[in-house]
């Protein structure tokens, strides 16, 4: 929990007090102010999420492309959902740099969307198997088990089990209030961050322990997921599939800490427009951008060999 609510409160979020004139103040600039105090070293930056972006965006319609004439229909839609998030992520990131003041708004876009992702690919895993009960009618071993990250260790008393409606149901549910918990909790913070900025930072440190707790929730529901179906269904690279969905959270919700850290040690330049928070957001998204063009290659090699082995069974 802390180090989620470091990512948002240290890495995401002014903390100082001051007026333009102070060293790292916390007022954010207007894009006027921004592009008027703009340096080569951020220009560059920009220039450059905004190329990566390009670049994931013909890679994404390249993929759906291939998609959409070459895999069953039956998981067209889907997979096109799922490739989305690469596209999307750089477009806000683009945004996010240029327009300092909508960090936060971008921010909760990209996040919401995971959420929505993270049940599209389970709807997506029940497709590839034809359905739950085409799922219960071929696992006769016991292939169901709660032991798996991240609350493995909470948890060392379960023993594996068959596959039964109600225990796909359970999954379901851990999956399914991502995106309803998630949103509700970001569109609240995000009536506090335009309604009452000064006491954000104080604000959002109730909300933490929530966020993080749905997330562990779905996490959690996503291994019991993958590590059922992955063995039993080998050619899906159910696997591979979820870490590339799965590293989105992590470089969005981890890295902060890391390139902020990195920031604030490298650059001691600090002045209106361009404060620490401003460089450490472009040089964020920056990265971002670049792990966002890797990751939609590597899902266009995930998504290229369609289950249609499963599809026509």
């Amino acid at each position: 929990m802390d180090i989620n609510g470091s990512a948002y409160d240290a890495e995401l979020l002014p903390l100082t007090n001051g007026t333009p004139n102070d060293e790292c103040t916390s007022k954010l600039p207007t894009i006027q102010e921004y592009l008027d105090g703009l340096n080569y070293p951020i220009a560059l930056m920009i220039v450059g999420t905004v190329i990566l972006s390009i670049i994931t965006f013909s890679i994404f319609f390249k993929n759906a492309y291939h998609i959409l004439h070459r895999t069953p229909k039956l998981f067209k839609t889907k997979s096109v959902l799922l490739l989305t998030i690469y596209p999307l992520i750089t477009l806000f990131s683009v945004v996010s740099a240029t327009v300092p003041r909508a960090f936060f708004l971008c921010d909760t876009v990209m996040h919401v969307y995971f959420m929505i992702s993270a049940y599209v690919f389970f709807s997506l895993c029940m497709q590839y198997v034809n359905g739950e009960d085409a799922l219960i009618k071929s696992t006769d071993s016991q292939t169901f088990s709660l032991r798996t990250p991240p609350l493995c260790c909470c948890l060392p008393l379960f023993k594996r089990a068959s596959v039964t409606k109600n225990r796909l149901l359970f999954v379901r549910m851990l999956i399914m209030q991502l995106p309803v918990v998630q949103t509700a909790l970001f569109l609240a913070l995000n009536v506090v961050f335009v309604e009452d900025y000064p006491n954000f930072n104080r604000i959002i440190i109730y909300f933490v322990p929530l966020i993080v707790i749905s997330i562990l929730l779905g996490v959690w529901g996503l291994n019991i997921l993958v590590r059922m179906l992955a063995p039993l269904y080998s050619d899906l690279k159910l696997m591979g599939k979820y870490f590339v969905l799965q590293a989105v959270l992590i470089l969005c919700r981890i890295q902060p800490l890391i390139i902020g850290f990195i920031v604030s040690k490298s650059i001691s330049n600090c002045e209106f427009p361009i404060t620490l928070q401003v460089q450490k957001n472009a040089v964020f998204q920056l990265c971002l951008c670049f792990e966002m063009m890797v990751l939609s290659c590597w899902a266009s090699l995930l998504y290229k060999s369609p289950a249609t082995i499963i599809a026509q069974g």
